[in-house]
């Protein structure tokens, strides 16, 4: 649960992420940003106050969910599969390339 931060109150600009340090990551940067979309400062505030730890486990969470969503959804669309092959096409989604295992 978020609560709201001191320090989101008194923020009334939007959050820019910083300027990229090499030329070529330009268009990461930009690609990112459009992901992004306008950032909540409020979040960022959020975040910030977090401890490392808090943090981690909150990226634990959320992997997980994913991860869960994911065989779910592989689940349901192949019923047949065996648990190997599922285990693959979670990890080729999860991972973003097709290629990957057999």
């Amino acid at each position: 649960m978020f609560v709201k931060s001191e320090a989101c109150e008194s923020m009334d600009k939007d959050v820019a992420l910083d300027e990229p340090t090499s030329p070529s990551g330009d268009d990461a940067v930009e690609a990112l940003r459009q992901r992004l979309g306008k950032l909540d400062h409020c979040q960022i505030a959020a975040w910030r106050e977090m401890s490392p730890a808090r943090r981690l486990e909150l990226a634990f969470q959320a992997y997980q969910f994913a991860l869960d969503a994911v065989r779910l959804t592989e689940r349901r669309n192949h019923p047949d599969l065996s648990p190997e092959e599922l285990a693959w096409r979670v990890t080729r989604r999860m991972q973003g390339n097709l290629r990957l295992g057999r």
